[in-house]
């Protein structure tokens, strides 16, 4: 190599001078936004500085280059030799920082003589007294000796750096690293070796890394002000028009629990409670129990704050943020900034996330990625939304979790508008909640009152089930000229319901979760735009955040919890004259032959809260929380109570601190938490043809779009049926259930004569 501009780190041509300087520069703004203290954060800065000069040397390899340049393999690990180098021109690097550098791809392996899946290779490990492999690698390396020196000098005059070994080449045995650094036993017996700090600097290095390999370098900025995180904005929210319980909300300091009905302001009070309780570059995280609710309030986040200031986590982020960018740009720019974006949010980037519980147990569980909670859970606050919608394993390692994350200074909220007075203590008592921080409207107070003795609906509890009455309920739906919501338990029956009310009013969208994403995107777009339908069919999906009103309603029987959803999207203001219509049947409509009546519910769950709502006409908001008190008294039983008791005596949350291995991470956390949420997602045999258009045009991600996702037990019998099957060729599941844009995919009809 004849000058350091020629050494390459990236296949781009990007050269290995360009991309160390983004790396330190991002790695000076993410040290510098951490809620640690200035001396702390001083100190990562410093180390994080000699990382990221360091970690990409080894790709100076001769071997390295060419397959850059070639577009092949080159077989070896660069970031063993890039540790090597950084122990010989920084001798007092502390060894936490060498196992940064090394890791900062690749795990550790098991032990010395085993590998696991995308571990370092232990052939090229230079622990071993004659080893050819790391011979070989070294040799090449010391080849471009020269522009090295070059390129060392440049970085060490522009971030005044003190290196050793740069009058003379390395010789080959001066390469090294300090014996067995990658033995987790090593890790675990030398009281010398801080796991922890090695942890942190791992995360800190790789999301340096990956932010300044997206060239993502204007980080939203996190002022010392206490107000950040966050502020309302004057016009959404002035000080004088605060409800009592917000304006106590905003005041309150610490952990706490807030109870208010849907469309009450609830969120306002919450962000009002994270503005209060914020520490200096405090982290705030938003959690909400399904992808639809997220992806609603990450869009009104947006609009309050900054919008680079915002990210949504889940599973499914990308394809959301696709559709969001697909309006202003092509598809393939839209593409690129979706997975740049959504793999942002996996890095220390936003100062606010919205996200799934999965996503903070990831790192309470030490799934992949955990290092870099160390760095922005300290301090952070958390706001736990319907936490009572969770399943109970889910509910107990959440509370696990938020025991951990209180040891770290971090404050958490939980928000709801039903929660059952069971939860309530127990989050009260696990997560030491004061009596004085449990805030609810208060029926004495003028505005309070209001909302707690609103009465939105007047509800009717009807005779038989909702298949049976369809013909009735059409009849008052014309001859009333009001919008109607028609809420069904199972999507098998949303689609028979939507096909026979289309039959006489056009008008009318059906909503469930076995649309694909293009097609779901599309229809909560038009049924919160300003024109909604006259009657939306739904399924549970319309119960999570998405912001409808309806004139009346027409719902099968479900939990109170699940009810009180349901109705907050009918009259979900409480603006009309008087108490709006709603029909509540006594019984639920058979989706099939094959499930249980009263699945996915608790049948005496169901008819308990039926009998109880029969004596409540004009429902009150404090009717509604004392009914789901009284269905959910005696807390959870049975086959719940023994998963809550399971996940809340997590032993990898309780013993987090005391098991930390640096640069290992467990892999069945993706699967069994993370994962798809018990989901398989299926390609309809209609989009076969479109799916290969896409691929061909290069275009994945909108191909992804075509795909519907369908719960892991209903794939077993469609597969004992013969109308799933994988598609070997494609790579992907494939369905001969019938598809439409119109009614999604339908579990009761195959598709014929296709092609």
């Amino acid at each position: 190599m004849s000058c350091m501009n020629e050494l390459w780190a990236k296949d781009t041509g990007e050269t290995i001078l360009q991309h160390t300087v983004n790396v330190v520069e991002v790695g000076n703004k993410v040290c510098h936004g951490l809620p640690f203290s200035v001396m702390e954060r001083q100190n990562l800065y410093s180390v994080i500085t000699k990382l990221g000069v360091s970690h990409d040397l080894g790709k100076a390899a001769e071997g390295f280059q060419n397959s850059l340049r070639e577009k092949t393999f080159w077989g070896h690990r660069h970031e063993v030799i890039s540790a090597a180098v950084a122990n010989n021109i920084f001798p007092t690097l502390p060894r936490e920082g060498l196992l940064a550098i090394i890791t900062h791809h690749r795990s550790v392996p098991e032990s010395l003589t085993s590998e696991g899946e995308k571990c370092l290779p232990n052939d090229e490990l230079p622990f071993e007294d004659v080893n050819p492999i790391w011979e070989l690698m070294t040799k090449e390396w010391l080849k471009n000796w020269e522009a090295v020196k070059r390129l060392l000098l440049s970085l060490a005059s522009r971030y005044d750096l003190r290196m050793a070994n740069l009058s003379t080449k390395f010789e080959l045995n001066s390469l090294g690293l300090p014996e067995r650094l990658l033995n987790r036993n090593y890790q675990e017996k030398d009281t010398g070796f801080n796991r922890r700090y090695a942890s942190l600097l791992r995360g800190l290095l790789i999301t340096s890394d990956h932010i300044a390999s997206a060239h993502e370098f204007d980080l939203p900025e996190i002022p010392i002000q206490k107000d950040y995180i966050p502020v309302i904005s004057r016009q959404e929210l002035k000080g004088n028009d605060l409800l009592p319980f917000q304006k106590r909300c905003g005041e309150t300091i610490g952990n706490a629990i807030l109870k208010a009905p849907t469309g009450s302001g609830k969120t306002a009070a919450i962000l009002l409670w994270a503005a209060n309780n914020q520490a200096e570059n405090g982290r705030l995280f938003y959690v909400l129990p399904h992808t639809a609710s997220i992806n609603a309030m990450h869009k009104r986040l947006q609009k309050i704050y900054c919008e680079k200031a915002v990210g949504v986590l889940h599973h499914k982020n990308t394809a959301y943020l696709f559709r969001l960018f697909e309006n202003d740009y092509s598809s393939t720019d839209a593409a690129k900034m979706a997975q740049t974006v959504a793999g942002l949010a996996r890095e220390l980037y936003h100062p606010i996330r919205v996200t799934t519980p999965h996503q903070i147990l990831r790192v309470a569980l030490k799934g992949k990625g955990w290092e870099l909670g160390l760095s922005e859970f300290p301090n952070a606050c958390f706001v736990f939304d319907e936490i009572h919608a969770f399943e109970p394993l889910l509910v107990g390692l959440t509370i696990a979790t938020i025991k951990w994350l209180k040891s770290m200074g971090a404050k958490v909220l939980f928000a709801s508008a039903t929660l059952p007075l069971f939860l309530e203590r127990a989050l009260q008592c696990e997560v030491d909640i004061p009596d004085g921080n449990i805030i609810v409207p208060e029926p004495h107070l003028e505005g309070d009152k209001e909302v707690l003795g609103k009465i939105r609906h007047d509800i009717e509890i009807r005779v038989g089930n909702l298949l049976s009455n369809l013909d009735v309920i059409t009849n008052e739906i014309e001859a009333s000229q009001k919008t109607a919501l028609i809420i069904c338990n199972h999507v098998a029956t949303s689609q028979t319901v939507c096909k026979k009310i289309k039959e006489r009013i056009s008008d009318a969208k059906l909503l469930h979760a076995r649309f694909n994403s293009e097609d779901r995107f599309k229809i909560e777009f038009e049924i919160q735009g300003k024109r909604p339908p006259r009657v939306l069919v739904a399924t549970q999906a319309v119960e999570v955040s998405l912001d409808l009103d309806y004139d009346c309603g027409y719902i099968e029987p479900a939990p109170a919890d699940a009810l009180g959803q349901r109705l907050g999207r009918i009259n979900r203001r409480g603006s009309r004259n008087k108490p709006v219509p709603v029909v509540i049947f006594e019984e639920p409509s058979a989706s099939s032959k094959d499930n249980p009546l009263y699945l996915p519910y608790d049948e005496l769950i169901v008819k308990k809260t039926v009998e109880l709502f029969r004596n409540c006409q004009l429902l009150t908001e404090q009717q509604l929380t004392s009914i789901v008190s009284q269905i959910y008294g005696d807390g959870y039983q049975g086959d719940s109570k023994t998963e809550f008791d399971r996940g809340l005596g997590n032993q990898t949350i309780r013993q987090f601190d005391d098991n930390i291995i640096a640069g290992t991470h467990k892999d069945w956390v993706e699967d069994v938490i993370e994962g798809s949420d018990g989901q398989v997602e299926v390609l309809p045999m209609e989009l076969i043809e479109r799916f290969h258009e896409l691929q061909k045009e290069k275009q994945y991600l909108k191909a992804k779009l075509l795909f519907v996702p369908i719960q892991i037990r209903q794939c077993r019998k469609l597969f004992n049926d013969r109308v799933l099957f994988q598609d070997k060729k494609l790579d992907e599941y494939v369905t001969r259930l019938a598809y439409s844009p119109e009614y999604g995919l339908d579990l009761l009809r195959e598709v014929e004569n296709i092609f």
